[in-house]
C-alpha cells in the first residue's frame, strides 16, 4: 500500500470528483480518497464527494493498494497520478 497525505489547495466539487475519478480508468490499483473521518472508493466518488467535505486546507489522504500491472509499480504510478490530478482539479 501506497499513501500521500497533504492539504487541499481548494474545494473538491462534483466536477472535479467525475474528473478525478474517471482519470484512474486505467489501473487496476484500488485507490481510495479520505479526508474528515471519512474514506470513499474512487469509482464512487462521484457520488459521494459531499460527505469528505474537502476545501481548502483540509487534510487529504489518498492510499493505492492492489495493482497488479505490474505488482507494486503501479501502486506507485496510480498514487502519483491522482495526487497530481487531484491538486491539478481542486487549485484555487
Amino acid at each position: 500500500m501506497y499513501v500521500e497525505e497533504f492539504r487541499s489547495p481548494g474545494a473538491l466539487t462534483a466536477e472535479s470528483a467525475e474528473e478525478l475519478a474517471a482519470s484512474a480508468a486505467g489501473y487496476s490499483s484500488r485507490i481510495t480518497v479520505a479526508a474528515n473521518d471519512h474514506a470513499v472508493n474512487l469509482p464512487v466518488l462521484p457520488w459521494c464527494w459531499a460527505d469528505l467535505g474537502i476545501g481548502e486546507g483540509t487534510r487529504v489522504t489518498i492510499t493505492a493498494e492492489g495493482g497488479i500491472r505490474p505488482p507494486d509499480l503501479e501502486d506507485r504510478r496510480a498514487l502519483d497520478a491522482l495526487t497530481g490530478r487531484f491538486r491539478a482539479l481542486t487549485s484555487t
